[in-house]
């Protein structure tokens, strides 16, 4: 296989913010005559206000401190705000972040950041669990590894001819330095959350297959024409593919569900639970949409002083009685929002692998006045901000999600070997030779949602031919290689209306 020659630019998302209602001002008569800096001041502030753990941080307690002089000396042990962010970090918490540059975050959410060519997974090689087997999920169109002929499927096992572990990946993938890779060079592109449709006709069934693959508010008028040409078409059945998607944006997680079923404001998606300080009567119901909200020029989603979206356009729907999604140990928290919002009114089938369980929804908080939402009245002097937990989003039913969701046959140990269970790993020997394209009806995924659609008996692969492979959980700063980490973060327009 070629080597080919890249530089991988490594965006880190942080977030700013200043308070001017800190518990504690600092004194600057302090014993060393010198106040903690601005963003140490911003970030326990910040966090004191939404953390949805507030009350289980002892540090971030409101009578934890005796004196401004306590306050500011404890900020200044610290040896630089990121570590102050990750001390006042609950245990519980696996997606909280820091963002050093809250611009170029912003430019994340939009999928405009320094990406790989391909999107890829790893396997462990074998039952040692050391070695890493990378395989590629899916090639970006256009990208160098797209014109240096990679294919869906085709795996890797080095790095500068350095054999991939459990103990180095990061290191090996996660750095701004010239590596040598076999098969792909990395590239700064962008890339479509819409990464392919289908519409394809079996058995008198019209079905719609939408690989989606970020939720991105700057993709709303792309999936409304889907949904229009779904519509335009026939379609009697969804597939809605989720098994690369990390999360993003929760009101593009309402806006999917709504086109998927036609259920309107008059019908509850969900609640945000948000912690002690936050919820006294402010936890917010959320509602499925009747139109689709769409970005302004700032790239914002805005609503009026009535609740109205001030920018949106009428909503194409199938208002489909059930859906089937496609999941893999990737998909998680908006992702999931879909699956948990659709439970309670309707029929939902998923096929794949087990998902995150991720229920948990974040905001974005700048060094600005109270409550930290407005970045274009954030400190100038620098950009950090903070990415933290700020609530529990639960479905209609009061459901929420810790364990995510597992396919018909999931075991803790992996598939069971049962030809009619909808837990199907993409990784298996006819899959591996043969490299069917996303959306074809070979894909065992998209296949067995086929299956189940017509009535079909689905098609059992020998064992002989199955591939035993555990799929590797990587750690959440191994997904940097994603605009959304995992993430769901909701619009300030959302949070409870005192709040404002």
């Amino acid at each position: 296989m070629k080597k080919l020659r890249f530089i991988w630019v490594l965006l880190l998302a942080v977030m700013i913010g200043c308070s001017d209602s800190s518990p504690t001002d600092p004194d600057p008569g302090n014993e060393n005559g010198e106040e903690a800096s601005d963003e140490k001041q911003f970030v326990w502030n910040a966090m004191n206000y939404w953390y949805y753990w507030q009350g289980d941080v002892t540090e971030l307690g409101d009578d934890y401190f005796d004196s401004d002089t306590d306050f500011n000396n404890y900020l200044k042990d610290f040896s630089d705000a990121e570590t102050l962010f990750e001390s006042l970090r609950h245990p519980d918490d696996d997606f909280s972040f820091f963002i050093d540059d809250y611009e170029e975050y912003q430019n994340e959410q939009d999928g405009v950041y320094a990406a790989l060519g391909f999107n890829y997974g790893f396997y462990y090689k074998d039952s040692q669990q050391r070695d890493l087997v990378g395989y590629v999920r899916y090639i970006i169109p256009g990208s160098p590894a797209d014109d240096a002929g990679l294919e869906r499927l085709d795996l890797f096992t080095e790095v500068d001819g350095t054999t991939i572990t459990v103990n180095n990946y990061l290191d090996l993938l996660t750095n701004d330095s010239a590596h040598d890779l076999t098969m792909v060079r990395i590239d700064t592109s962008g890339e479509d959350p819409i990464f392919t449709t289908e519409v394809i006709d079996t058995s008198g069934v019209k079905i719609g297959y939408l690989m989606y693959n970020s939720f991105q508010t700057n993709s709303h008028q792309d999936l409304n024409d889907v949904f229009a040409d779904f519509e335009n078409q026939g379609v009697d059945e969804l597939v809605l593919d989720l098994r690369y998607n990390g999360g993003g944006s929760v009101i593009t997680s309402q806006l999917l569900s709504s086109m998927i079923s036609g259920l309107g404001s008059s019908t509850k998606f969900g609640e945000f639970e948000y912690n002690e300080k936050r919820s006294a009567g402010n936890n917010r119901e959320v509602f499925f949409l009747d139109e689709v909200p769409l970005e302004n020029e700032e790239g914002d989603i805005e609503r009026d002083n009535e609740g109205n979206f001030v920018n949106s356009e009428p909503m194409n729907s199938l208002s489909l009685s059930n859906v089937y999604v496609l999941t893999s140990s990737g998909t998680a928290s908006a992702s999931e929002t879909v699956i948990n919002s659709l439970l309670p009114h309707r029929e939902v089938t998923y096929i794949g692998l087990k998902t995150v369980g991720k229920d948990e929804g974040s905001l974005t908080l700048y060094d600005a006045p109270t409550p930290y939402l407005n970045s274009d009245e954030a400190n100038p002097d620098h950009k950090k901000a903070i990415q933290p937990i700020v609530l529990k989003i639960v479905n209609a039913d009061g459901q929420a999600y810790p364990n995510g969701f597992a396919p018909d046959g999931y075991t803790p140990s992996g598939c069971a070997d049962d030809a009619n269970d909808n837990c199907i790993t993409e990784i298996t020997l006819d899959n591996l030779l043969n490299k069917p394209k996303l959306g074809s009806t070979d894909e065992p995924l998209f296949s067995r949602a086929i299956d189940l659609i017509v009535g079909q008996q689905a098609k059992h692969l020998a064992k002989d031919q199955q591939i035993k492979m555990e799929e590797v959980q990587l750690r959440t700063q191994f997904d940097a290689f994603k605009p959304h980490r995992q993430g769901m973060h909701v619009e300030p327009f959302m949070i409870p209306a005192a709040e404002k």
